[in-house]
């Protein structure tokens, strides 16, 4: 038994170095270069519906060109309501080429406010190489703070007076005409 229990410790002593190397052969690269990401606005303010544009600049300051990317548009609610990013835009994650060292590349993001309340929107950008992809680490922006005010629209209760002042409105008219008409006939 004591033999048994030597052999296995020499055996695990020996294999050791083994799974560390391979261990660290299975680590992620870096993303080569000092990789940012710069959104164009810190703050922006609208009314549900509207239309807004973000522009996002990604720039390699290192020494070294970066593999393929891909760049992902994210909108996080600060007051809990549900966020369904499809509605907000329909062009969310987009393939970026290669960044050479010391280079940068531009995109510009549309979306429309669909909910209101308070929303960051920032961008994460992923590696996305044959050897890279899946494999991290991920770049992130800083929010875009977006404040989305209620746009007040005709209701149905809202329209309920005017649907019943305007056809009276109508017939008084009318009738102060057909009276005025007839008096001085």
């Amino acid at each position: 038994m004591k033999t048994r229990l030597a052999f296995a410790g020499v055996l695990l002593a020996l294999t050791a170095p083994l799974g560390l190397a391979a261990s660290a052969a299975a680590a992620p690269p870096p993303l080569p270069g000092a990789v940012e990401i710069v959104l164009d606005q810190n703050r922006l303010s609208t009314v549900v519906g509207e239309r807004l544009t973000v522009e996002s600049r990604m720039v390699n300051s290192g020494g070294a060109p970066t593999d393929r990317l891909v760049a992902h548009l994210n909108v996080a609610s600060l007051d809990g309501v549900y966020v369904d990013l499809e509605d907000w835009s329909a062009d969310v994650t987009r393939e970026v080429a290669p960044v050479p060292a010391g280079g940068s590349t531009s995109l510009s993001w549309q979306f429309q406010a669909v909910n209101t309340g308070s929303f960051d929107i920032y961008v994460v950008l992923m590696p996305n190489g044959t050897s890279t992809a899946g494999t991290g680490p991920l770049v992130v922006s800083q929010p875009v703070h977006v404040t989305v005010a209620g746009k007040r629209t005709l209701t149905a209760a809202g329209s309920l007076p005017v649907a019943i002042v305007v056809p009276v409105l109508l017939g008084l008219v009318a009738a102060a005409t057909r009276y005025r008409l007839r008096g001085t006939a």
